[in-house]
């Protein structure tokens, strides 16, 4: 078993998540209390290590009334700093790396009330990551991205469900919402997406998609 996957994303009209120099604060605040509201529902909250590296975010509940849900970072060689934010105590962290990351930078993580979960092999496998963090007491899962962990979660059938904001903005370059090797043809794709609803943010100026994923195996 697995958690009930959302994967939700602020995205340009070009599909980008974020600028050629990093900038991704592309959400009103309407869209902010949305994702707040949305991180208050699930029990976990997953990014990759690069989505630390560059935003560093807390990844808590902010904007609306609500508990914070479980951290969770893929981080294969534990490249995250020990200062980084998703690392304080205000509420619990989880980092998934593999058994090739240093063993004391494990030990200081785990020193810092930090649960590490190592696996063998070159990569974090998802799936099987998945399964653990089920078994943790997660049940609903929050992916925030980036472009490679989005790609990843996406290709291996890991989502249940995409929310995607479409913001007034054109980058012409940057970092795609998945990044990956890409597919040659709609057919090639692993899933198909049934569009849920679209609506126009109060903000009047984004657009809210909502689809679910279905795999086609």
């Amino acid at each position: 078993m697995r958690p009930y996957v959302y994967l939700v994303s602020a995205i340009t009209i070009d599909g980008r998540i974020a600028s050629r120099t990093g900038f991704s604060k592309l959400s009103c605040p309407y869209d902010l209390k949305r994702l707040h509201e949305l991180r208050a529902r699930v029990d976990g909250v997953l990014v990759g290590a690069r989505t630390v590296l560059v935003d560093n975010p807390q990844l808590t509940v902010r904007y609306v009334q609500g508990r914070n849900p479980a951290r969770v970072v893929v981080d294969g060689s534990l490249s995250i700093p020990l200062d980084a934010r998703v690392l304080s105590g205000e509420a619990p962290t989880i980092v998934l790396t593999t058994s090739g990351a240093p063993k004391e930078k494990v030990r200081a993580l785990e020193g810092m009330g930090v649960k590490v979960l190592v696996f063998d092999g070159p990569h974090v496998p998802l799936r099987d990551a998945l399964e653990r963090l089920y078994d943790m007491g997660i049940r609903a899962l929050l992916v925030e991205g980036g472009g490679r962990v989005n790609w990843q979660m996406l290709d291996q059938c890991l989502v249940d469900e995409l929310i995607i904001t479409v913001t007034p903005y054109l980058f012409g370059a940057g970092t795609s919402l998945a990044e990956g090797p890409g597919y040659a043809d709609v057919e090639e794709a692993p899933f198909r997406l049934e569009l849920l609803s679209a609506e126009r943010c109060q903000c009047g100026q984004e657009v809210v998609l909502r689809y679910r994923v279905i795999c086609k195996k």
